[in-house]
């Protein structure tokens, strides 16, 4: 099982989401925990022009993060609006 890492602002955008949007992303990083790869309960993408970015589809939320295979670590690197979070510099 991997260890997650959430970035400070990924943190704040998941700490301002309403309680029953923080349970549903709770229950999908845990899930995303177990195979950051690809998991047949979650949307997983790699995101094309980046090596080794991910992105993880919740509803209009969507989740970016990148994992070494080798220190069994996710980083989850930004998180917001379906619109916002592809226009921060990854």
């Amino acid at each position: 099982m991997y260890a997650l890492i959430i970035h400070k602002k990924a943190a704040k955008f998941l700490k301002s989401c309403n309680p029953s949007t923080k349970r549903i992303i709770a229950k999908k990083l845990e899930l995303l925990k177990e195979n950051p790869h690809s998991h047949p309960l979650l949307d997983i993408k790699k995101l094309k022009g980046v090596k080794n970015v991910f992105r993880l589809r919740i509803g209009t939320i969507r989740i970016i993060y990148q994992f070494a295979e080798k220190d069994l670590l996710i980083l989850v690197i930004s998180a917001g609006g379906r619109g916002d979070v592809y226009n921060k510099k990854l």
